[in-house]
């Protein structure tokens, strides 16, 4: 299990620093999107609001965090609701294509979710208090 988790970190840290970076500062040819897909609409906002901007950071420090190895959980809590966000996006407003990868990088997370369950562990619980 150890080899299988390392391999998952590493395939899910370089996956979201190269996108993420690519985002940030855009080296991968992108093709081009149908004008009137909502998928174009949302990102013709999402660009220059600089909101993009923010998800690729996200991505990157996710990413850096993921493949440190020591900081992964925090990492997979960044990457979580980036992997519910790409999924949707191309679920919703792309009908289902190019999910694939989103996909494979969501299995790499569940993967290493059930690896690092236990420092999961205080966040499902039914008795949480405040710290004094």
């Amino acid at each position: 299990m150890k080899i299988v988790t390392s391999i998952c970190r590493i395939l899910l840290g370089l996956i979201f620093v190269v996108f993420g970076a690519n985002i940030l500062h855009p080296f991968l040819p992108m093709p081009p999107m149908p004008p009137d897909a909502p998928a174009t609409h949302l990102m013709n906002v999402m660009g220059p609001s600089g909101w993009m901007t923010f998800i690729g950071a996200v991505q990157f420090v996710g990413g850096l965090l993921v493949l440190i190895g020591g900081t992964t959980p925090l990492g997979l809590v960044f990457l979580g609701p980036v992997l519910v966000n790409i999924l949707l996006f191309h679920l919703r407003l792309n009908g289902g294509q190019g999910i694939g990868m989103g996909v494979f990088a969501t299995v790499l997370e569940v993967v290493l979710i059930y690896a690092y369950r236990g420092n999961f562990a205080g966040i499902f619980t039914y008795k949480a208090t405040p710290t004094a």
